[in-house]
């Protein structure tokens, strides 16, 4: 409990308080019309995370703040005050009791359209500034305002919007709800989608399947449902995938439920999932329960289709609670990535007119500018590169040159794909990949017309918008906030800007992970971010980081990937996120002795069933429902271990060597389950993996 004044008291809503979370809802719904519809669901969810504050008044409630917390900043969904109580400084002690609840992260955004009476004097009057414009993603485009609340921390980077935009397919009753049936009761289900703080985050399509879907209804509201899918996107899908994916489907479904024949509608509903699989969306969206009950545990068990396995079917509410979770999934799955799909070449002076197709026409880009560019670069020698899917279409092309100690990128463009997340977050992390490789402390992408897709991209892989170009830092130093600090004013001098500010001693853990993300392969090895070792076997390492090497060679990019997924035992362990964990190869006949591989961050622990977290979390690869299965404890649960940023060593650390440095009395003395590592023997250990095999 905090005590804002005399009258006003500030509580975290218990999850299990369900009376106040009910009576928040009916508050909140009170303001739907500025505030948007946000199911009930979300409201308790919310609160078990402990993201839901109260406000009370003489011991009534008169306010509550509803928020996220995605990378290091705390977004505001509702900031929502009884009518009688407002302009009464009750927004004023929620905003100020969230912010100190959370001072370690960068700040407080809100985005709020400017169309309400008094907005800005409103926001400003809470301690906001302005930080950017936008456009809402509803059917009206309202304008908005990003508003701003620093904590005071070194700026890592300009949070202006979402980094990533999460594209869902909704299903023709949904489809129903929003358009042609909008005043019937029953529609007012799917309104969620519409309010602000879930329509900035998604862009809503219309598979193919729905010509399919729609031939049973009279041909009025065929016309009018038709009409309604023209106002969306339909992401396209090879035909040929479609069918085979529906065919899958159709086997699954008549094998496991022999003696029911399909239903019209049933066959529209196995099409609108192939469609949108085939597309390489990866939401799908519908209230209808027998779908979402009898298909999905199917969907689960077909590894040998990824498409199909790591698809979510959900209903609006549930995309509402897990939007995060879902965002992360679907911008970058490993197993895309592993080599099988996609090719790149070098572009040469015969290339043009394929580099040519990513000519920017809504952006202004005018055909004599590109040919310009691309003359430039042909001068140049191994300067640009053209990614290819599996049937020869061009998706990306990029380019890279040294200068000094910066890794410039004068062109980077994606092509609207069903992987076009996933190809521009590869392109963003490849470029630092290689300036790393190459010395440089920069990347600076100054691309012109860079696509908004691509700058969201840039944005969730933590590089900083400054004037008309987006650096990424590339900072090659552990040691303490101090030496880092250095190291990152030397990098922002090459770019012309300010000297960094000091990072201070003992950083909170949740600090100094957003800082290594931001300024990577930087380790600050004096904050509050603790170490782990953490064993695993042979067969799961070679699947995941490529060590031990296999018959069939694994791509490097990959095994220093962005997000993985490790699954363990449910029991309790000494881990906690964020962390750092170290990989620890055991002892194999036919791999030799023990040894140090790599490190990666720990960004979260999720426990549960083998089925929810393969649910959740199936678009991360490798493992499959089995093997899930086969870690669970007694009781059925598992734990998944969401990582990011790994990074494998030069040369392994053996075991014997390890013994060598144990002069700390916490050394670990064997590597089972988790154990905690002190600092100092990790930054031991890291910089002897990161030796030179020669040195």
């Amino acid at each position: 409990m905090v005590l804002a004044s005399a009258n006003v008291v500030i509580d975290v809503v218990s999850g299990s308080d369900t009376v106040t979370i009910e009576h928040l809802v009916e508050l909140g719904n009170k303001s739907r019309k500025t505030l948007g519809l946000l199911p009930r669901a979300a409201y308790h969810e919310a609160a078990a995370r402990g993201h839901v504050l109260s406000a009370r008044s003489n011991g009534e409630l008169v306010g509550y703040a509803l928020f996220r917390l995605p990378r290091n900043e705390v977004v505001l969904t509702h900031l929502c005050v009884a009518r009688e109580h407002r302009r009464s400084g009750v927004a004023h002690h929620l905003v100020d009791a969230v912010s100190k609840r959370y001072p370690w992260r960068q700040g407080l955004r809100a985005k709020c359209r400017d169309d309400y009476a008094d907005i800005q004097r409103v926001w400003r009057g809470l301690g906001f500034s302005q930080l950017g414009r936008a456009r809402g993603r509803g059917d009206d485009n309202a304008p908005m305002t990003v508003w701003w609340r620093d904590h005071g921390h070194p700026n890592l980077f300009t949070p202006v919007d979402e980094p990533t935009v999460l594209t869902v397919a909704i299903d023709t009753n949904i489809l129903m709800d929003l358009h042609t049936r909008k005043s019937h009761a029953q529609a007012e289900r799917s309104q969620v989608l519409l309010a602000p703080d879930v329509a900035d985050r998604i862009e809503k399509v219309v598979p193919h399947g729905l010509e399919r879907d729609i031939e049973r209804h009279p041909a009025e509201l065929r016309r009018r449902l038709l009409d309604a899918a023209a106002r969306y996107r339909r992401p396209h899908g090879f035909p040929s995938k479609a069918e085979q994916l529906y065919n899958t489907l159709s086997e699954a479904v008549n094998a496991k439920f022999k003696n029911h024949a399909p239903t019209q509608q049933d066959l529209g509903d196995l099409w609108q999932i192939a469609e949108t699989a085939a597309a390489g969306v990866k939401v799908f969206l519908t209230w209808d329960e027998r779908l979402r009950t009898t298909i999905v545990p199917l969907l689960l068990e077909m590894n040998t289709d990824p498409e199909l396995s790591g698809l979510r079917v959900i209903d609006p509410d549930h995309l509402v609670i897990h939007l995060d979770e879902l965002t992360d999934a679907a911008a970058y799955r490993p197993r895309v990535l592993a080599g099988s799909r996609f090719s790149t070449e070098l572009a040469d002076s015969d290339s043009e007119s394929i580099l040519l197709t990513f000519l920017d026409r809504p952006g202004g880009e005018t055909k004599q500018d590109l040919k310009t560019r691309l003359q430039r670069l042909a001068q140049l020698p191994r300067s640009h590169s053209i990614i290819r899917d599996t049937s020869g279409t061009p998706v990306g092309c990029y380019a890279s040159i040294m200068d000094g100690q910066v890794l410039r990128t004068p062109l980077l463009r994606i092509a609207d794909h069903g992987d076009a997340d996933t190809i521009a977050r590869h392109l963003l992390w490849t470029l630092r990949l290689t300036a790393r490789a190459e010395g440089a402390k920069v990347v600076r992408i100054d691309d012109p017309y860079l696509s908004p897709l691509a700058a969201r991209a840039a944005s969730h892989e933590s590089y900083q918008h400054v004037h008309d170009a987006w650096y990424a830092w590339v900072i090659d130093t552990a040691g303490s906030g101090l030496d880092v600090s250095a190291t990152v004013t030397s990098a922002r001098g090459l770019a012309n800007l300010d000297a960094a500010a000091l990072l201070s001693p003992s950083l909170p853990a949740d600090a100094a992970a957003q800082y290594e993300r931001t300024w990577w392969p930087a380790k600050i090895t004096d904050s509050a971010l603790p170490h782990y070792a953490v064993a695993i076997q042979p067969r799961w390492s070679a699947e995941l980081f490529g060590e031990p090497q296999t018959l069939t060679p694994r791509s490097t990019t990959l095994a220093l990937g962005r997000e993985h997924v490790y699954y363990r035992t449910g029991r309790p362990s000494t881990l906690k996120a964020p962390g750092r964990i170290l990989w620890y190869l055991t002892k194999h006949p036919m791999n030799g002795q023990g040894r140090f591989i790599g490190t990666s961050l720990l960004d979260a622990i999720e426990t549960g069933s083998p089925e929810d977290l393969y649910a959740k979390l199936a678009h991360y690869g490798v493992f499959t429902l089995d093997d899930v299965r086969k870690v669970a404890d007694r009781q059925q649960q598992a734990q998944a271990l969401r990582l990011s940023y790994t990074e494998m060593f030069h040369r392994p650390v053996y075991w014997d060597e390890y013994m060598k440095l144990r002069t700390h009395p916490d050394n670990p003395k064997r590597i089972q389950a988790p154990v905690r590592m002190p600092q100092a023997t990790f930054a031991a250990i890291y910089a002897m993996g990161n030796r030179s095999e020669n040195t």
